[in-house]
């Protein structure tokens, strides 16, 4: 709970920058554009993607971390798969923004912020666990899925509760694109001033 926390944290704080380009700067070209078209398309593929992958991790590990050691499904592939799950939001976000900036902010920021904690959880999961953990840690990559490995029962126990939460959480992602268009229009009547139009 302690890291999640932590994470959570540390991510809003470093996001600050993320909002500010998001809110305040835009790119060279309209939202009509080839360009623009096509980082939007695939952004919203990044986000479903990321959606599918942390919706199935919430099927297997619910509200269970740290109290059992889960390597089924998608943790049979990959340590920490909710974190692959939230690089692909993130970097969907940017794509939706049609903001290239923010694609190139976005792995800068998460990508250590997720490789630190990940080795915190790490370490606090060998604690608890103990060999068990370890033989996992050797067979199972941090983030990069070995598919080779995918084990899984055919029955699972869901907790209401997280999918609750994740519930929320996708209707909130699925809002974003509309944030979007909102914010070109403010930029368009000159609600919301673009302090800089990067050249790329």
């Amino acid at each position: 709970m302690y890291l999640r926390k932590l994470r959570i944290h540390l991510l809003r704080l470093a996001f600050i920058p993320v909002i500010f380009v998001a809110v305040f700067v835009r790119p060279p070209w309209s939202m009509e554009s080839a360009a623009g078209f096509t980082m939007e398309l695939i952004g919203y593929m990044c986000l479903l993607a990321g959606l599918v992958i942390r919706i199935w991790c919430i099927f297997y590990i619910g509200s269970r971390k740290s109290k059992e050691l889960i390597a089924e499904g998608p943790y049979s592939i990959c340590r920490n798969p909710l974190y692959v799950g939230t690089f692909f939001l993130a970097i969907g976000v940017g794509l939706c923004f049609e903001n290239s900036l923010i694609v190139l902010l976005v792995p800068a920021i998460i990508v250590p912020i997720h490789i630190i904690v990940a080795k915190m959880e790490e370490t606090n999961l060998e604690n608890i666990f103990g060999d068990q953990y370890r033989t996992y840690k050797q067979k199972v990559p941090r983030f990069w899925p070995k598919f080779s490995n995918y084990t899984s029962a055919e029955t699972l126990a869901v907790n209401v509760r997280s999918i609750k939460r994740i519930a929320f959480d996708t209707a909130g992602i699925l809002f974003i694109p509309y944030v979007e268009d909102m914010l070109e229009l403010l930029h368009e009547h000159g609600v919301i001033p673009v302090l800089w139009h990067f050249p790329f």
